[in-house]
């Protein structure tokens, strides 16, 4: 419940205007200074989206991120289990995608696509802090026993109840590998927590 409440109360406050350029050369929300995400889909067909957004419409792009904002923000809430972490992942992710767009082919579905940079952004952040972690309470030192793919496969399989076959092709890998993933990763959830309570 709690992260529930953060994550719509980091929704409401995050808009385009956040998402910086890290070479400094452009921000996102010069020309779109009345745009903000938005809690519905967007009217408008996706791909017609895509197209305008590959020609440098900054409109556009806004309103084709308005499809997964919010459960990218409920995912890096997840992850991190932080505010300001799940910001900067959110603020990472939407830049790669907006830098990348001119390369996507329409090989795959824009929902992979962008949950692909999403994924990396995050497995990326969880692999930097695996070797430096503060104080935390047993559940997230249960969680945090398992690998950044590890956990990232469980936390899109339990908590946001995507299909194996969605998971692996957003990570890249096979279908028996990313179920291999996930049986691996409640094993050792299993194991560490009876370790606890036999402790």
């Amino acid at each position: 419940m709690q992260r529930q409440v953060a994550t719509k109360r980091m929704f409401m406050s995050t808009d385009i205007k956040s998402l910086w350029d890290p070479d400094g050369e452009h921000k996102l929300g010069d020309r779109m200074a009345c745009l903000s995400f938005s809690d519905g889909a967007s009217s408008r067909d996706e791909s017609s989206l895509i197209r305008e957004a590959r020609s440098g419409s900054w409109e556009a792009f806004a309103e084709l991120t308005t499809h997964y904002d919010r459960s990218v923000l409920a995912l890096a809430l997840h992850l991190t289990d932080s505010e300001r972490d799940a910001r900067e992942l959110f603020r990472n992710a939407f830049v790669t995608a907006y830098r990348e767009l001119p390369r996507y082919r329409f090989q795959c579905t824009f929902y992979l696509w962008i949950y692909r940079i999403v994924a990396h952004t995050c497995i990326q952040f969880l692999e930097q802090r695996h070797t430096d972690l503060p104080q935390m309470t047993s559940a997230d030192t249960t969680l945090q026993q398992l690998s950044p793919r590890e956990r990232m496969v469980l936390e899109l399989k339990q908590y946001f109840g995507l299909k194996l076959e969605t998971i692996a092709s957003i990570l890249g890998i096979s279908h028996s590998t990313a179920r291999n993933i996930l049986v691996r990763a409640i094993l050792l959830l299993r194991l560490e927590r009876a370790h606890q309570a036999s402790g």
